[in-house]
């Protein structure tokens, strides 16, 4: 019930006005089914076995959806919705129209990250621009959290990074060590939290380990 929760919860950052006709309705659903069930699936076959029952249940539910170019095996065209489609400081959540659209805004916002921080030397290519929206749609939600796992130098923590710069969040980064304790957890979560100084500011925090 809590995975069906989080599909609502999702379609429910949409607002009626960005969501005008039948088909970007169903893509926003099937968007959300992927990013509650699909992104837990572990390997290929699995994840083909879930959409070929999402693309059957499209057919049942959404007879009259034009969505076929996303389920094609062939250059299928992306399906990824975020809050930042239109700007980064207009925040709506829409899908991109395009893998360009989405090429384009990716490498604006990295633009504006490395002009105020540390310049961050990440390539963008397509999976690692749906993965910094997926992130940004998990830390956007309420006390949304995520496990990212990976080798080391996947860019677990630069896209991370990327995602909390588009939110308008700070990013809080905090070392895990074997001695790193619940108790120290809390403290540190003070700390940060009294340091912002208000409530409304949003904090993400980015756990390594040492």
């Amino acid at each position: 019930m809590r995975h069906l929760t989080n599909v609502f919860q999702g379609i429910l950052q949409a607002k009626p006005e960005i969501i005008q006709d039948y088909d970007k309705m169903t893509k926003l659903w099937i968007h959300e089914m992927e990013r509650i069930y699909g992104d837990r699936l572990v390997n290929a076959k699995d994840l083909a076995t879930y959409r070929a029952i999402i693309f059957d249940q499209v057919k049942r539910n959404f007879p009259k959806a034009n969505v076929t170019k996303i389920f094609t095996s062939v250059d299928p065209e992306p399906l990824v919705f975020a809050s930042f489609v239109e700007s980064l400081d207009e925040k709506k959540y829409d899908m991109f129209p395009s893998a360009d659209a989405l090429s384009k805004t990716m490498k604006d916002a990295l633009n504006q990250y490395n002009e105020l921080n540390v310049n961050m030397n990440l390539v963008l290519f397509e999976d690692a621009m749906k993965h910094a929206c997926k992130i940004t749609r998990i830390i956007q939600a309420d006390a949304g959290h995520a496990l990212l796992v990976g080798v080391g130098g996947s860019g677990k923590q630069s896209l991370s990074k990327l995602a909390s710069f588009i939110s308008q969040y700070s990013t809080v980064s905090i070392m895990i060590s074997s001695t790193y304790g619940v108790n120290d957890l809390k403290t540190d979560l003070q700390n940060y939290y009294t340091r912002a100084g208000c409530k409304d500011e949003g904090l993400c925090f980015l756990f390594t380990e040492g």
